[in-house]
């Protein structure tokens, strides 16, 4: 891809200006060559004077500075014209940034590492060979030795070799190994300790079915990082070192799919062997063009025991159907044969999700969640491949409806029960398809000199896939190693494999074969990790089990990857690294943790993991989300995180729990069956306010259920209080107001048993909270009143500036801004006094609205850019959504309607990803205002109905019944009178169930709040 127009300015080589007319213009004297980079550098930001003196003069300036300084502005101003501007500051590039190549390539750099994220790797490469293309050689090539170029000249390097990498990345997901390989040589070669890139060359080499050779590449770089660096390789290169071994290297299918179609197939195999009949018949059932008079959507069922191959075929075939299915590839692992499998509600969510349907629309039944996803599929190819399911009736709720789509299901039994499913039986291989195996991972010259041994070893093996790919990466890893080596040292446990063969246990055997090799810590945590039900676990979960630093249970873990007992997944983020067992090997640990373990010890080691989970979700949780009145953290715990894991979790708290979410539910889930009542609502309290944060309304509604019963079960009223709580405010049926109440009513009877003052403080809360929902606001003023008056006198100033900007919200419905504002004077020193960031952005964000409805709007613009400013500081992106919309009702509308579009359609993108549907609410009916004023009556229409459906989604009757108002007028100013009598009718119905106050202000139409 070539450059879309020549860059005006650069200094991604010799400094460039060219004229208007495209002549090149020379830049004279290093001193001049210097300004003209450093103001280029900071295109569209003031340079002052000083800065621009030190750079241009070093510590050496002239007498004078300021005005040679002054001379020389005039001379490059001479040279590029008007593009060089004065500033109260100093001096500023004033032209458009696009026009410089330095701010034009990390303009595209971004642009490519985004597509390549969101797995559009065609476009990635394209945007990113243009990025790199605007590089003419060294930067600042001829400035000179002045101040600022060589740390300019770094960091410029740094984003050009991670350009570079980006790209060859996208090329390697292209498809494109082979033609790579030569480019990354000589990259290696020039820059060795950079570990991307023997990463990626280790990849390419194997993709390019070269594994020997990357398996010698990972051999060379780990040589070089221990001679130079003293280091071990790192996360991402031993992450391309395993998949060399496992096999998991094949090129990606070439083309990026299209926009918007999931593809979440799992990597298939560069060493794909045998099944070329199982192969063909899948192609035939699911490959052809949809067939006219075809009445059921085409399915194949793969059916083996363990270790035969089932998951590794069917992936190899949906790369492969890749063309027939454009819209996408779905994966999902049900997980049959472990202690949780997943259920059909779950993976339809996860679906759902992919498909580009937001959290706070998925239903919660599951045959509405069947009846949604198979209307998005209605129109589309789509591929769902379904690994290791149970029965039939796991598999029928994830069914299209559509024959235009296809399912591949694997299973360890025979689905004979699915209508009209091509069933295939997996079962060994052949002798030949064994050699074929062990030729591909090992080297076909190697295995046919010793041709007669291999066939040994392969009958060793049992004939099996999983087993010749361990046998087979051994050797490939010793190549001093022959052949009939392998084949003696599994003579030596001729017994256990023996057994294995004839008992049908064939895996069995390989992974005794690895663990008896282990150390004995590292037998212990492969026993002890069999102690989690989650699937995935993190590497930190390793010191927590066996109580040990992270640095030595980091260590044990490193042993049992090297055994190929565990596989890292997710790799580069240190200690937060994510491991798995596969599951043959898990049911092998758990057989050893009942026979080696204590149940004492067993336990023991299970509290210590959810403690530590408990302590590093609150930390996560605690500056953004968490409240300070319920938090019970005064309990010892078993193992408590050191300050380094804690730093890494708080770093990126948000990035943190999207990674631990599963693992953390299923945490309250162990606690539960353990019995754990304390840690078991310690851990759903800790973890709701994300999930409900992130509109994981399945998740959040499971751990407050099962913390509740276990509560219930063990007695504990506090648990019950809490959870009791937590339920009813964040992920209840917000249309049931009777029930909520009297849960709520419940929480506070038992909060006052208990004499837990704080408590019953945050019960009336959510009782005051649940009445000004639904328009009772003179019952939600004296909850509210109760729980100020208490918050107070427990000196919880957060609570109670929370309290009062509620009360404020009040007054404003009821049109009394005065009143507002003197609630809020009291509840901003609170706030502040509270030092909690987020509480401190509510005051001020309802502070600006009181001041723009009292009608001061100077006012209110500045408290709103004050709240804006603490908002983003937090990282509170559904603060910043409704903080935006006040903003242009206060700042923009109705003088500038093309700017406050701009800011709201900024603010939707903050609501959506807050995954805030009543900020989605507000900003679809404050953009519906200027589709009003701009006579577009449909189109605000359109957004109306649009937040209607939002508010009644959060269960807010009086924004939901304020935007049925709207839309009735908006429908009759569109001349559509009968709609509008409907929706008026609509809300009228929601309007009578206000108190009379309310009732009237909601009558009289939007009033814009």
């Amino acid at each position: 891809m070539t450059v879309s127009a020549p860059v005006r300015f650069g200094i991604l080589g010799p400094a460039l200006a060219r004229s208007a007319d495209g002549r090149i213009v020379p830049i004279g004297g290093p001193r001049l060559r210097a300004l003209f980079a450093l103001l280029l550098a900071h295109a569209g930001q003031a340079v002052p004077v000083e800065r621009l003196i030190d750079g241009v003069y070093g510590d050496q300036p002239p007498d004078g500075a300021v005005n040679a300084l002054r001379s020389q502005v005039a001379r490059l101003r001479g040279l590029v014209g008007d593009a060089v501007s004065s500033d109260p500051a100093g001096y500023r590039y004033a032209g458009d940034p696009d026009d410089v190549d330095v701010h034009r390539f990390e303009r595209l750099a971004r642009a490519g590492r985004a597509a390549l994220d969101s797995g559009e790797s065609a476009r990635a490469a394209a945007v990113l060979r243009e990025a790199l293309g605007l590089w003419r050689g060294p930067a600042l090539a001829d400035v000179g030795p002045a101040s600022f170029a060589g740390p300019l000249t770094v960091r410029l390097e740094e984003l050009r070799m991670a350009a570079l990498a980006d790209r060859i990345e996208a090329d390697l997901r292209c498809g494109d190994a082979g033609q790579l390989v030569p480019e990354l040589l000589e990259l290696v070669a020039a820059h060795p300790l950079r570990e991307r890139l023997h990463a990626q060359l280790v990849s390419a080499l194997a993709r390019a079915g070269r594994p020997a050779e990357a398996l010698a590449a990972y051999a060379d770089a780990r040589r070089i990082l221990a001679d130079e660096l003293g280091a071990d390789p790192s996360p991402a290169l031993t992450a391309a070192y395993l998949d060399v071994l496992r096999g998991q290297t094949a090129d990606a299918p070439a083309g990026p799919p299209p926009k918007g179609a999931p593809r979440t197939l799992p990597a298939t195999v560069a060493d794909f062997t045998g099944r070329d009949a199982d192969l063909t018949a899948i192609r035939r059932a699911l490959g052809g063009q949809p067939a006219g008079g075809r009445l059921a959507v085409p399915i194949v069922a793969i059916a083996g025991r363990a270790g035969m191959g089932k998951t590794t075929l069917a992936v190899h075939a949906a790369h492969g159907l890749t063309d027939r299915f454009p819209d996408g590839q779905l994966f999902a692992g049900l997980h049959a044969g472990g202690p949780r499998p997943v259920d059909a509600g779950a993976i339809l969510e996860r679906f759902l999700r992919m498909l580009g349907v937001h959290g706070s629309d998925i239903p919660g039944a599951v045959d509405d969640r069947a009846a949604l996803f198979r209307s998005l599929l209605a129109d589309r190819r789509v591929l769902i491949v379904l690994d290791d399911v149970g029965s039939e009736q796991d598999v029928l709720p994830l069914l299209p409806g559509s024959t235009s789509c296809a399912v591949l299901v694997t299973s360890r039994r025979r689905l004979a029960g699915l209508a009209a499913a091509t069933v295939l039986e997996l079962g060994r291989f052949s002798p030949e398809q064994s050699l074929e195996l062990l030729g591909r991972v090992v080297g076909g010259d190697r295995v046919g000199q010793e041709a007669a041994v291999a066939r040994t070893l392969a009958e060793q093996c049992g004939y099996l896939p999983l087993a010749l790919r361990i046998a087979g990466a051994r050797l490939a890893l010793r190549p001093h190693w022959t052949v009939r080596q392998m084949a003696v040292r599994l003579v030596d446990e001729e017994r256990r494999l023996d057994e294995l063969v004839h008992g049908g246990m064939a895996i069995g055997a390989s992974i005794s074969l690895n663990h008896d090799a282990l150390s004995a810590p590292a037998r212990r945590l492969f026993r002890l990790l069999a102690v989690l039900d989650a699937h995935v676990y993190s590497g930190w979960t390793a010191a927590a089990l066996l109580g040990a630093s992270l640095d030595s249970a980091q260590e044990t873990l490193d042993e049992l990857v090297d055994a190929q007992l565990v596989q890292p997944i997710l790799p580069g983020h240190g200690l937060l690294t994510q491991y798995r067992f596969h599951d043959l090997v898990r049911g092998f640990a758990r057989q050893r943790l009942a026979a080696d373990e204590s149940p004492g010890e067993a336990e023991a080691a299970l509290v210590r993991m959810l403690d530590a989970v408990l302590a590093l979700t609150r930390a996560a949780t605690g500056p953004q989300m968490a409240g300070e009145v319920l938090s019970d953290q005064g309990r010892t715990l078993a193992w408590s995180p050191p300050p380094v894991l804690l730093e890494a979790v708080t770093a990126d708290p948000t990035a943190w729990l999207e990674q631990e979410r599963t693992g953390i539910v299923a945490a309250v889930h162990q606690a539960s069956r353990a019995g754990l009542s304390e840690r078991c609502h310690g851990l759903a309290e800790a973890v709701q306010p994300f999930l409900s944060l992130r509109a994981y309304r399945d998740d959040a509604r499971s751990v407050l259920t099962v913390a509740l019963e276990t509560a219930r079960r063990a007695g504990d009223r506090r648990g019950e209080a809490v959870m009791l709580f937590s339920l009813r405010m964040d992920v209840a049926d917000v249309h049931d107001q009777d029930a909520a109440l009297r849960d709520l009513t419940r929480a506070e009877t038992l909060f006052r048993q208990l004499d837990d003052q704080p408590g019953v403080a945050v019960a009336l809360r959510a009782q005051a909270f649940v009445a000004y929902r639904y328009g009772r606001t003179a019952t939600a003023v004296r909850l509210f009143s109760s729980a100020l008056e208490m918050a107070r006198a427990l000196g919880h100033d957060g609570e109670a500036a929370y309290i009062l900007q509620i009360l404020a919200a009040i007054q404003l419905l009821h049109g009394e801004a005065g009143t507002a504002l003197v609630l809020l004077a009291e509840a901003l020193d609170a706030a502040r006094a509270s030092n909690k960031p987020r509480v401190l952005a509510q005051v001020l964000y309802r502070t600006g609205q009181a001041h723009r409805e009292a009608g001061d709007r100077e006012s209110a613009a500045g408290v709103l850019r004050d709240a804006l400013a603490v908002a983003r500081a937090t990282g509170d992106a559904s603060g910043e959504a409704h903080i935006l919309v006040e903003q242009v009702r206060a700042e923009l509308w109705p003088e500038a309607p093309e700017a406050a579009a701009s800011l709201l359609a900024a603010a939707r993108e903050r609501a959506v990803a807050a995954r805030d549907a009543l900020a989605e609410g507000h900003v679809l009916s404050a953009s519906a205002e200027l589709a009003g004023a701009g006579h577009d009556h449909a189109g605000a229409a359109r957004l109306l109905g649009e937040a209607a459906a939002k508010f009644r989604s959060v269960g807010s009757l009086v924004y939901e019944a304020r935007a049925l108002v709207a839309l009735g007028d908006a429908q009759q100013a569109g001349g559509d009178q009968e709609a509008a009598a409907t929706t008026r009718a609509q809300a009228a119905v929601l309007i009578d169930r206000t108190e009379p106050a309310i009732a009237v202000r909601l009558r009289s139409g939007p009033d814009r709040r």
